[in-house]
Order: structure tokens, then sequence, then C-alpha cells
């Protein structure tokens, strides 16, 4: 057969892969996505395992006895395999060989973008509570797990990376001012759909870099309404929940949105979440400004939004972040 004159051959498409830690994959369950071994000779990587069949503990052990920790799957396969984690988060995090921080990071991720894609699809409370717990159990496990947890945190914001990393503050703040652990799933599920309200927005609007006007600032204003109005379609009745995703831009000297609240009635759960939310915004790289480091961007929260924080608790968030330092990354190429 002759190619139309004029008409180039279209040349096949590069198949690109992405490796993961064999520690990731659970005996006696189904991927659903093919594993393959790099190949010796750094070319096409070799069929290992095809997704339509179980994983077993003895193909485990070859694998561990080969010294293999890494195997490749497709990069068209990289949603199957992050839904594959948050389906087996239980097994991972009881498994203490597992290095655990990325793949919740990931996993935490992974649903947030799920969620502002298409927030109708599939059950949002139901996989957002399930993360939650995993992810709570986690930072309570060990005292030092919430500095290898932001370790991972991304410093590029997008929305759904800058939700996990307020999840993550919110949390590791709440445990250094006493609540315990079985008092925050609530208040994490909270911080993970906090901003939910924005998949009802144009992201053009929502990435505008330049001056909003007064109507274009007036629908950014609306994301937290938005949110509330969502979970509240999707059956949520826990009034905590409500209560961090419609009010996280209140101000404890009022001034804040949507219902301008200040005072006591700002409660507990939304004056960590603002904390939080105001230091990831400050410490994330965006296309319109570099990333502050912490030390810089706790004393910008000191000296000029003082009155819109809680000043015990930003003191221990304070603590809290002393200890570790988010600097400015170079920007990945």
């Amino acid at each position: 057969m002759t190619q139309e004159k004029g008409h180039a051959a279209r040349k096949p498409e590069a198949i690109s892969y992405l490796p993961i830690p064999v520690a990731s994959l659970r005996a006696d369950t189904i991927t659903n996505f093919d594993l393959y071994l790099p190949s010796h000779d750094g070319r096409t990587p070799v069929l290992y395992r095809d997704g339509a069949f179980p994983i077993t503990t003895a193909l485990l052990e070859r694998l561990r006895s080969g010294k293999v920790e890494t195997l490749l799957v497709k990069s068209t396969d990289e949603e199957h395999y992050r839904h594959y984690l948050e389906a087996n988060l239980g097994s991972l995090v009881a498994d203490e060989s597992v290095p655990l921080e990325a793949l919740l990071y990931d996993s935490a991720r992974n649903l947030v973008r799920d969620v502002l894609r298409d927030p109708r699809a599939g059950n949002v409370l139901q996989r957002s509570e399930e993360v939650v717990s995993h992810m709570v159990r986690f930072l309570f496990a060990d005292k030092q797990a919430f500095y290898h947890l932001i370790q991972v945190t991304s410093y590029d914001y997008y929305t759904y990376t800058h939700s996990v990393n307020v999840f993550v503050f919110n949390i590791a703040l709440a445990a250094r001012l006493g609540v315990r652990e079985n008092d925050l799933h609530d208040f994490g599920q909270g911080g993970l759909l906090h901003d939910i309200g924005k998949s009802r927005i144009d992201p053009e609007l929502l990435n505008n870099s330049g001056k909003l006007s007064p109507d274009e600032w007036r629908i950014i204003k609306m994301h937290p309404v938005f949110g509330d109005q969502m979970l509240l379609e999707q059956g949520c009745t826990s009034e905590i929940i409500i209560d961090v995703v419609r009010h996280h831009h209140e101000k404890l000297c009022g001034g804040g949105y949507p219902d301008g609240l200040s005072g006591d009635d700002v409660s507990a759960w939304v004056r960590i979440c603002t904390i939080s939310d105001i230091f990831d915004a400050l410490t994330t790289r965006r296309p319109y400004k570099g990333a502050m480091d912490s030390y810089h961007s706790l004393l910008l929260m000191q000296e000029e939004m003082s009155e819109e924080l809680d000043p015990d608790f930003f003191l221990a968030f304070v603590e809290l972040m002393g200890k570790i330092e988010r600097p400015r990354r170079p920007k990945r190429t």
C-alpha cells in the first residue's frame, strides 16, 4: 500500500515506563496491569507478569532472592497502579518492611486529583475516609513519621498536591496540640477535601497569575460554598468535615469568607487548617512566584497575619516546623 503524496508515514509512539517498588506488590492480588523487568541491554523491557494473573508468594520470593527491588509498568498504566495502591493500603501500612511515605502521599494525591477531575466519580467520602485512616495511623505509629512524610510532599503548587500537604500539616499540628488519633479522622477528611469546590471553577481562572476582576474574585471566593454543597449532595453528615471545607478561609479577626466569621465562631479545626493552608501556599512554587523557605514564611505569617491566626496554635506550629526545613528547591527539568 502506498502512502498519500505529501503525507509522511507516522512513526509508532515510543512506549515509556515508570519504576515501581516490588515492596508495593501484595501476594494473592491481581494487578490488572502488566509488570516488566528492565532489559540487560537497556532496550525494551521484558514482560514479567501479565496483569490478568495473580501475584503469588512464590513470585515475590523469587524477586527478593534475586535482589530485584524494582519492576516497570507502562506509563499508560500509572492510574491503574495508583488505584492498586489505594486498594491495598491496609496491607501496606501493616508491613513494616515497606517504605510508606511516598506510597501514602501518592495515594492521597491520586485520590484528590480524581475528585477534582470528577467529584461524582466513585465514592468520594468512602475513598477519602480509607486513605485518611491509613495516613493517620501511619503518622501516629512513629513520632518521626511526619518528618519522613514531609520530605516527599510536593513543592510545586497544584490544588491536589496542596490539599494533601494541608492534610499532613493539619494532622501533625492537631497531634502536637494533644488531639487523640481517634478524633482526627473527620478532620483529616476535611483537610484532604477542603478545596473540592474548586472543581466547579474554570481552571483558567484558578491558574490566572494576573490581577483578578471583582467578578472573577467573587467566583473564586465561592469555592468553599461549592465544596459544602457538593459534600452535602453526596451524603456527608460530619459537621467537622463541612466546617473545615466551608470555613477554611475565615479569619479570627473577621473579614474572611464566605460567612464573615470571627472570634469564637471560628472553630479550633478551622484555626488549624488556616495555618496549614497559608504555610503551604507560601512554601510551594507557582508559575508566577517562587517558594519561600520555612523561616521566612513563618516570619511573614507572624508579622503580617498575626491577627488572623490563633496565637497558641501558631506557636505550636512554629515549634513543629522548627525541626525541619522546606527549602527552595531548584526547578526540575
